[in-house]
């Protein structure tokens, strides 16, 4: 296959990749309400290779714990945890703030670690109706990822996974890891979102581990926040590493072959 054909297959592979993501977010985001611990559990564990004796439990309303798929941040599916009910982050963005009646929603997971396993991962978005406009304020409705007692719940520049960490004031700027949702908009009622982040922690080898996720409500009940942890994600393998946007694919492919075609002009030109 000479270049010109490794361009043009790689430019069909990105225009597939481009219109798959269109489609995938043009499919209907579901959320089911689910507190059944098992269910939970066995939508998150992925690769749990030298993990064992897993067991879980649920503090929180009922309709603040569900299952969700075809969602508009790009997990695909897997579980979600609310501070009101779970059904209320749909889209369309058509309210301001919606409120439900929880305050804290917790999964605690424990399991032994074997010798072999150093890491525990998966990956993670949160939102919230506080955004914007309660950014800096009291309101600070917060999520940590707690592995044997300690935040692991993080940004991409270290800081804790927060409200005011995201949106420090309303008028911004904002972090480079929160993604503006605002009215009209159809993806989900959230009025903003964390980009995908991933979690990673040591394991304490040769013992029981205890995982707690855990958000909730700060300065008032008002304003629901929620996390979605990306189903099959949990285990002892490292998640893929981001790739480019089909767009920016795009982008790259069109610029690699304007500029082999502008070299074979320039080629041509000299010969003759």
């Amino acid at each position: 296959m000479n270049l010109i054909s490794k361009i043009s297959a790689s430019a069909a592979i990105g225009v597939t990749a481009a219109l798959t993501m269109f489609g995938n977010s043009a499919m209907a985001f579901t959320v089911t309400p689910n507190n059944n611990t098992n269910a939970l559990l066995n939508a998150l564990l992925g690769d749990t290779t030298g993990l064992s004796n897993f067991s879980v439990n649920a503090t929180g309303n009922t309709d603040a714990f569900g299952l969700f798929s075809d969602d508009p941040f790009g997990l695909k599916d897997g579980i979600v945890l609310s501070t009101g009910n779970v059904t209320d982050v749909v889209g369309p963005n058509d309210s301001e703030g919606t409120s439900g009646s929880g305050t804290l929603a917790q999964l605690d997971i424990s399991f032994d670690a074997g010798a072999s396993v150093e890491k525990l991962f998966f990956q993670y978005v949160f939102g919230s109706e506080e955004f914007v406009e309660w950014g800096g304020s009291a309101y600070n409705d917060s999520f940590e990822l707690l592995l044997n007692g300690v935040n692991l719940a993080k940004l991409t520049d270290g800081k804790t996974v927060t409200i005011n960490n995201l949106v420090p004031n309303a008028a911004g700027p904002y972090h480079a890891d929160y993604i503006n949702n605002p009215l009209g908009s159809l993806g989900t009622e959230l009025d903003g979102y964390t980009k995908t982040l991933t979690f990673e922690g040591l394991l304490n080898k040769n013992a029981k581990n205890t995982l707690s996720i855990k958000i909730k409500d700060v300065g008032d009940t008002s304003f629901d926040s929620a996390v979605f942890i990306k189903g099959k994600s949990v285990g002892v393998v490292a998640p893929p590493q981001d790739v480019p946007e089909p767009s920016l694919m795009l982008g790259l492919l069109s610029v690699g072959g304007m500029t082999l075609m502008s070299r074979r002009h320039k080629q041509k030109a000299l010969k003759a």
